[in-house]
């Protein structure tokens, strides 16, 4: 199928001539077809720059890895729908200076991101996208007062990577102010032995007679 190239007779035509538009083949301004602007398109989305190059190649589509990120970069974001269980948390830039980045917890899919982590800001967001019913967020106290301004009615959870970091570190503020005392094993059971206090300073060491059996212990072992 050709397409024919007209022009205009008219002398205060700034066009002159002008190339004829047939509907699902041709579009202004577009040296590809519909159908082959989608799948270039279809390709960047899925392997970017280089790999959409490699292969837009086999398929006998020959395009530079720059083209092919140039035609990502006009692709239309979808639209933007509030989800049901937003999650926030921040990252660190560079030296003092922080983001925020808000993601959709049920299809792990990113929403937006802002410069700095004030609750101001998260507070508007939330005030624009009403329909909120659970926020996921980390410890923080500064999203809690952004989720409970902007969001009163939304119940806050955490994540399970904020739930395990708050764990260890519970767990390490435990070790380091407790002694804690590691206990013996019997050897021929296997079975650990039961702590038992230190003796008072000055005690002499009592010795078990033979066929002793310590507490938690189905056989005598030594000692």
């Amino acid at each position: 199928m050709s397409v024919r190239r007209l022009y205009c007779e008219s002398p205060t035509c700034p066009k002159v001539t002008f190339a004829e538009q047939v509907p699902g083949l041709t579009v202004r301004y577009q040296r590809r077809t519909p159908q082959l602007q989608h799948l270039v398109e279809a390709v960047g989305v899925v392997l970017a720059g280089r790999g959409g190059a490699r292969m837009l190649r086999i398929l006998n589509i020959t395009l530079s890895r720059c083209t092919v990120l140039s035609q990502l970069m006009r692709v239309p974001l979808p639209p933007l729908e509030t989800p049901r269980v937003p999650g926030v948390d921040d990252f660190a830039l560079y030296g003092g200076t922080y983001g925020t980045l808000l993601v959709d917890a049920t299809t792990w899919l990113p929403l937006t991101l802002w410069e700095g982590h004030d609750a101001e800001q998260l507070s508007h967001w939330l005030r624009e996208h009403p329909g909120v019913e659970v926020a996921c967020r980390d410890g923080s106290l500064t999203y809690r007062q952004g989720i409970t301004a902007g969001a009163p009615d939304a119940t806050q959870v955490s994540d399970r990577f904020h739930l395990w970091q708050g764990l260890s570190r519970r767990v390490q503020d435990i070790a380091s102010t407790t002694a804690v005392a590691w206990p013996q094993h019997c050897h021929q059971t296997g079975r650990p032995i039961p702590y038992r206090s230190r003796r008072p300073p000055g005690t002499p060491r009592r010795t078990p007679g033979p066929g002793a059996t310590p507490e938690g212990c189905s056989r005598p072992c030594m000692i």
